[in-house]
């Protein structure tokens, strides 16, 4: 628990307990311990617990018994879904059906951090593209696009909706992207991206940060993504290598 985060508490609890019995952990038809216990477990009121425990039976994970307690359902609902991994140029090649949900496009004066990335110099303009990412029609991943004023100019009236931004500046304005630098890390959901993403505050997204450069090492584009870790996965191929002053492990290209 929490008490600084922003997330009530309630919320916090309702997570945890949720999680417990979509991992089997609490498994169906299991005794979850009294509002009393969770209290003290918790450090909260019963009322707290009562909302957390409310949300639950709302969701149809749990029932409460008049005199007997509340018990896990003997048949929760299943959290399985489709998981897809790549990028997103790959799973259109292999014919999934993605579309963009555009928030918001507008020049804006660069952040320090867009400019550092795009080697732009101070007070430089770019433009900023906000979208949600739909897979199969379902909510997939939160992306914010920067890109330098010159190439920003030349896509003003692109359709972003159904092709990725890099294919259009490669497609159809001649550039050529030829490497990136990638950084991977894991974050939560913020109350802001939740509900554009279709899931609750506090659950696992995984970030990714992509610099773009062209043949001459330029930068393109600058991109920040944010998806459902319920729904992504990223593989990487790794081959052993050895050498006379160490052993590990190095990338290599998947098939």
């Amino acid at each position: 628990m929490n008490r600084e985060k922003a997330i009530p508490l309630y919320y916090q609890i309702e997570t945890i307990l949720r999680r417990q019995i979509l991992s089997g952990e609490l498994p169906p038809e299991s005794l979850l311990p009294s509002e009393d216990s969770l209290g003290r477990e918790f450090n909260v009121s019963r009322i707290t617990v009562r909302r957390a425990l409310s949300l639950l039976e709302d969701d149809g994970l749990i029932v409460r018994q008049r005199g007997r307690g509340t018990f896990v359902t003997d048949d929760p609902p299943s959290v399985s879904t489709q998981r897809f991994s790549g990028f997103m140029e790959d799973m259109i090649a292999m014919g999934i059906r993605t579309e963009a949900r555009i928030l918001e496009r507008r020049v804006i004066e660069a952040p320090e951090a867009v400019r550092q990335k795009l080697n732009l110099p101070e007070g430089a303009v770019v433009l900023r593209i906000e979208k949600v990412r739909l897979v199969e029609g379902e909510p997939f991943s939160h992306v914010v696009n920067y890109l330098p004023e010159e190439s920003g100019r030349r896509i003003a009236g692109a359709d972003l909706s159904q092709k990725p931004l890099l294919k259009i500046l490669e497609d159809d304005l001649g550039f050529k992207a030829e490497s990136a630098v990638q950084v991977i890390t894991a974050t939560v959901a913020e109350p802001e991206w939740a509900p554009l993403l279709d899931i609750r505050v506090g659950d696992p997204l995984l970030k990714v940060e992509r610099t773009v450069f062209d043949r001459k090492g330029l930068p393109l584009e600058y991109v920040q993504v944010l998806y459902r870790a319920d729904k992504y996965n990223l593989t990487v191929g790794l081959k052993r290598k050895r050498s006379a002053q160490s052993v590990g492990w190095a990338p290599t290209v998947m098939e």
